[in-house]
C-alpha cells in the first residue's frame, strides 16, 4: 500500500499526484530546480544549479519504484532520463499511456503493479505541454486516487476472486438458488466486500476473467448440470437466451451480479 509520494511538482502528472497526497493525508516530498513553477505549499527541497536529470536521480532512489504518465505513444528525453535512470539503479519502473489506457483499469494496472514490486513509497512524474497540461493533471489524479483505494482495500486484484477457489472461503448454499435473483441474492449475502468492489469496479469485458474462479463456484453449488432446471429456465428468460446452455449460465449470473454491485460497490471519488 502507498504510504508517500514523491514528485519534482511541475505542472501536470508531477503536480497531480502531489495534490492527491495531500488530499489523501499521505506523506509526500521530493526535490526540484530552484526556478522551477512549483507551489510553495508542496514544500519540495529547492535545489540551485540542479539538472533535471539530478534531480529524477534522487527522486528514484529515494522511491521503491516509479510510474511515469505519457499522454499518448511518446520517446522524450525526460522520459529516457527517468527509464536509463531507474535501470542503472535497478529499481522498477511502470509507463502509463494515458491515452491508451484510463480509468479503472489503469488504476487496476497500477495497484497490481505496486503490490507485485511490494512499493510503499512512489516516485511519480510525466510527460505535458502546452494546453494538455491540464488534461493529464485530471486523469492522472482520478488514476492515482482510485489506485490508493485499490490498495487500502487489499483487492486480490492480481487474480480476481481466485480465493473462491483455493480456500473456499464461500459457504455452499442451503438449497441451489431456483431463480436469477435468488442466485445473485446468495452472492452478494456471502462475497467479501474488498471482493464484491472489484467486480463492481471491472469493465464488462474483465468479467470473462471470473468464470474460472466465481464461475467454477456457480457450476460446483448451483446444481446446474444435475437437478436445478429452474435456475437455467428462468436465466434463459431473463437473458432472452431460450438456447442458453447450463454451461453458459454462470456467466449470465455473474453479469446479472455486476450489475447490482455497480450502483452498490463502485469506488467513487468524493470531490
Amino acid at each position: 500500500m502507498i504510504e508517500k509520494i514523491i514528485s519534482n511538482g511541475t505542472p501536470g502528472a508531477a503536480a497531480a499526484a502531489l495534490e492527491i497526497a495531500v488530499k489523501l493525508g499521505l506523506a509526500y516530498g521530493g526535490w526540484c530546480r530552484a526556478g522551477e513553477a512549483v507551489p510553495d505549499k508542496f514544500h519540495l527541497e529547492r535545489l540551485a544549479g540542479a539538472s533535471h536529470r539530478s534531480v529524477t536521480e534522487m527522486a528514484v532512489e529515494a522511491s521503491h519504484g516509479s510510474v511515469f504518465f505519457i499522454p499518448g505513444e511518446t520517446a522524450s528525453i525526460r522520459l529516457e532520463t527517468t527509464r536509463k535512470i531507474a535501470l542503472h539503479r535497478n529499481k522498477p519502473l511502470l509507463i502509463q499511456d494515458l491515452d491508451g489506457e484510463n480509468g479503472f483499469s489503469a488504476s487496476r494496472r497500477i495497484a497490481v503493479w505496486i503490490a507485485e514490486n511490494e512499493i510503499k513509497v512512489l516516485h511519480v512524474d510525466g510527460e505535458s505541454a502546452g494546453h494538455a497540461v491540464y488534461s493529464v493533471a485530471d486523469k492522472v489524479s482520478k488514476i492515482l486516487e482510485s489506485t490508493f483505494f485499490l490498495s487500502m482495500i487489499e483487492t486480490d486484484i492480481t487474480a480476481p476472486l481466485r480465493s473462491v477457489v483455493e480456500r473456499e472461503r464461500l459457504p455452499q448454499p442451503e438449497n441451489p438458488p431456483e431463480t436469477l435473483k435468488t442466485a445473485v441474492d446468495h452472492l452478494e449475502r456471502t462475497l467479501a466486500l474488498k471482493d464484491k468492489a472489484a467486480i463492481a469496479n471491472m469493465t464488462s469485458d474483465e468479467l470473462v476473467s471470473l468464470q474460472y474462479t466465481l464461475g467454477s463456484y456457480i457450476n460446483t453449488h448451483f446444481d446446474l448440470f444435475t437437478s436445478n432446471p429452474g435456475l437455467l429456465t428462468d436465466c434463459q428468460r431473463r437473458s432472452g437466451q431460450w438456447d442458453l446452455a447450463p454451461k453458459d449460465v454462470a456467466a449470465v449470473i455473474i453479469r446479472a451480479l455486476w450489475d447490482r454491485l455497480r450502483s452498490t460497490c463502485r469506488i467513487r471519488i468524493v470531490k
